[in-house]
């Protein structure tokens, strides 16, 4: 594999979880914008709450039943990322109707969901593709 090729590689596999939760953040806002107008500042902190909150329980809920982390083999995190939209789709599912829950908790509710939905089922997907390669190395 070339270097640029390689580095690219390198890119993709750090990049696929992250780009897809900056999507799927960016989606949930922009529903909770239309349907709410923009937020003042206690909305914003109200989104960033449930993020973090969200954030927070996913991690607490995987340390304590595996604190040991899957070791993703090469291709599980691109073909993974490839399938993200399923779980951005999901997210922004979620989102989109608690939007249209009146009042400022839902900036707190869409964003929890939004971060609680991806997370999980991107870590679904990934679980997936391991086990994908895993049978494919087991069969050579």
């Amino acid at each position: 594999m070339s270097q640029p090729t390689g580095a690219l590689t390198t890119v993709l596999r750090g990049s696929a979880v992250p780009y897809g939760y900056a999507l799927t953040v960016w989606a949930a806002h922009g529903v909770l914008t239309n349907e709410h107008g923009n937020p003042d500042v206690f909305d914003v902190m109200l989104f960033i709450l449930g993020a973090v909150t969200a954030f927070a329980l996913l991690g607490t809920i995987a340390e304590r039943l595996s604190p040991q982390p899957l070791r993703p083999a090469r291709g599980d995190l691109i073909r993974a990322g490839a399938v993200h939209v399923v779980a951005i789709g999901i997210a922004f599912g979620a989102a989109a109707l608690i939007a249209l829950i009146p009042g400022a908790i839902a900036w707190a509710l869409g964003s929890f969901a939004a971060t609680a939905l991806y997370l999980s089922v991107a870590s679904i997907e990934i679980v997936f593709a391991h086990r994908i390669d895993e049978e494919r190395e087991a069969r050579r």
